[in-house]
């Protein structure tokens, strides 16, 4: 699992499929299965299913907030 998924999942409002199997520690079948069971959340966008991360954090035990931006040193 990549760090900038982590990121994704703390900043932004839904994954892909790919990424929530990957920071799950799933593999990509595994998920879409997952997603079909109702076990991982999602919704369909014009042909792509993305998983809300507010979900995605709770199944992980992940703060529910994004991370506050830290602030540039002057």
């Amino acid at each position: 699992m990549a760090a900038n998924d982590i990121m994704k999942v703390l900043t932004e409002p839904t994954v892909d499929v790919a990424v929530a199997a990957r920071v799950l520690g799933i593999g990509l079948n595994a998920a879409y299965r997952a997603r079909e069971a109702g076990d991982i959340p999602s919704f369909k966008i014009g042909g792509q299913y993305r998983v809300p991360t507010a979900k995605l954090r709770e199944m992980l035990g992940l703060p529910q907030h994004s991370p506050s931006p830290q602030p540039i040193a002057a």
